[in-house]
């Protein structure tokens, strides 16, 4: 890799040490308000996988009503995007209120998290500006998101948890610069460590996320081979020559961190223990199946790197099914329940369980009605979180209504009105990781105008 690729990757890692940005006032309070106010502070390792599965998730056909009549009403709505009752994989939540549900004919490893209590569902989570009804929708009298049904805006909205205004950081990003530097004790590698590239869900004030591929880190180019090492030494011996100019100072120091940063993750995952766990192999380049594999050698190497707490960004392509639906939603479903069950089993493996939860995001769940060959944008949508720590085997929040005339959606398409607002899924999920009840606030502004930030999934 070049010099500025190099850099780019790791200049985000490099923003994690706190030294150059560490003057932050209301940070530097909220911080030592964190440690003292946490009793898990610093101690123990935890960790939180995003599996982001792009482009929208018809969540509608991953979790499907199985009772006769609502069944009935849900083929009615859905026409041949209907998945049959008969192919759906059974389960059994806790707090079913009555009603029956089943799991796409595909997620048969996800069948057996959740029916063991290592996985839950999340119901009808989505971005919302404030809890909004039919009725209010219509009537225009409660604000909502701007640009409903866009990629871009939803995934921004999504990530960032500020579903009213642009955000120039992500709810993890805001968590990483609250916990970093508290919690773990290298300051060299950022909390937040991203297999799929650039996202604003890791971006925060003063931490940025750490770019790995599949493969690991990446070293400079022509620094490993022949004379590399005696290259990379002399090139080493030059940034350590001390600078007049503060920006230069800076630089060699930010570049001098990256290099030791590539080999410290390099001889880690060299020496790691090799994981017996099968991931499947996946159609394509950057598949979620080694994306996650990677995540696991890297959770098993935790120790080594220095890291207490951290959070891994996973993306998975496929799910803007506006035609060939049921086929192309069926490989994605095939591929998350893949990926997402071996990598539950190496956490089993490291004897990590109980220490990563992985959740599931999306850009919106799609609508009900068949456009004739596939579903559009919508809005709600269900999500599976996993791991030893998750309260498994039940589902949480509200399933809509699936059926013509429904008033859980705001158009004859099927669009579903959220009744979880991601900031309360979010939440649930950072109280969790470490973020004491005290600085939910302050890494989610707008989570006072919702019912719960505990939605009570993790344990």
């Amino acid at each position: 890799m070049n010099r500025r690729k190099f850099l780019n990757r790791s200049l985000y890692s490099a923003m994690a040490t706190g030294g150059l940005f560490s003057a932050s006032g209301m940070l530097q309070v909220a911080k030592a308000a964190a440690l003292q106010n946490s009793g898990i502070m610093g101690t123990g390792y935890k960790a939180l996988v995003c599996v982001f599965m792009d482009g929208g998730n018809d969540s509608a056909n991953m979790v499907v009503p199985r009772g006769a009549s609502e069944h009935a009403a849900y083929a009615q709505v859905r026409g041949d995007l209907a998945i049959p009752s008969g192919d759906l994989l059974p389960i059994s939540p806790a707090n079913n209120g009555g009603r029956s549900w089943g799991l796409h004919p595909n997620l048969t490893g996800l069948q057996g998290l959740f029916n063991n209590n290592q996985a839950a569902l999340v119901s009808n989570i989505g971005s919302l500006a404030y809890p909004i009804d039919q009725i209010e929708f219509n009537n225009g009298s409660v604000p909502i998101p701007p640009n409903l049904f866009s990629h871009s805006d939803q995934q921004s909205q999504w990530q960032t948890s500020v579903a009213d205004q642009a955000s120039a950081s992500g709810w993890t990003g805001r968590i990483a610069d609250l916990l970093h530097n508290a919690v773990n004790n290298s300051n060299d590698l950022s909390m937040n460590i991203s297999l799929a590239g650039n996202n604003i869900l890791q971006v925060g004030d003063m931490i940025n996320q750490y770019h790995l591929t599949n493969q690991g880190s990446v070293s400079l180019n022509g620094t490993t081979w022949g004379d590399g090492p005696n290259r990379l030494a002399a090139l080493q011996s030059l940034l350590e020559t001390p600078q007049s100019n503060l920006f230069q100072q800076a630089y060699s120091d930010i570049f001098n961190r990256s290099i030791d940063l590539d080999q410290v993750i390099s001889a880690g995952l060299a020496g790691a223990t090799e994981l017996n766990t099968v991931f499947p192999q996946q159609e394509g380049y950057n598949t979620l199946s080694s994306q996650l594999e990677m995540v696991a050698r890297m959770i098993s190497i935790q120790s080594v790197v220095g890291m207490n707490r951290q959070v891994f960004f996973c993306k998975v392509g496929g799910f803007d099914n506006h035609d060939n639906h049921l086929n192309d939603h069926a490989i994605g479903m095939q591929n998350i329940d893949g990926a997402i069950t071996a990598f539950q089993a190496a956490m089993a493996e490291l004897n990590m369980e109980n220490e990563v939860t992985l959740f599931t995001a999306s850009d919106f769940s799609r609508t009900w009605v068949s456009n004739g060959q596939g579903s559009d944008h919508g809005w709600g949508a269900s999500h599976f979180v996993v791991g030893g720590a998750v309260n498994g085997g039940d589902i949480y929040g509200d399933m809509p209504t699936i059926e013509i005339g429904s008033t859980d959606t705001v158009s004859d398409h099927g669009r579903v009105i959220p009744t979880i607002a991601v900031d309360e899924y979010a939440a649930t999920l950072a109280q969790w990781f470490g973020v004491a009840p005290g600085q939910v606030g302050d890494v989610f502004p707008n989570i006072g105008r919702f019912n719960s930030s505990d939605l009570g999934f993790m344990s």
